[in-house]
């Protein structure tokens, strides 16, 4: 009876781990002294397959983000992860703002 608590309790704690998700936002600050973010924003994504293959390959940068939201000026950059299944999936956000 003990052995069998003990197996699902493990089963139990590998389930919660590999279905709960995680999130973080890495926000630089202003690239200028007192720069207001602006106006305009772009992003760039990707998925990412066991931190070895992306879904864009090199295209989620500040570049493709400024120019997927017509941005000239870069006045704040952030970066988002989100990991789905355990890490298993990363999403990789490239955000800016400018004008």
């Amino acid at each position: 009876m003990k052995k069998n608590f003990m197996t699902l309790a493990a089963t139990a704690a590998l389930a919660v781990t590999m279905f709960t998700s995680c999130a973080t936002i890495n926000s630089g600050a202003a690239l200028a002294e007192k720069a207001p973010i602006g106006q305009k924003v772009g992003e760039a994504q990707s998925t990412y397959f066991l931190g070895l293959w992306s879904s864009k390959g090199e295209q989620n940068n500040i570049k493709q983000a400024a120019e997927n939201g017509g941005i000239k000026k870069v006045t704040q950059v952030e970066y988002v992860d989100q990991s789905i299944l355990g890490g298993l999936f990363i999403k990789h956000t490239t955000r800016v703002y400018g004008e």
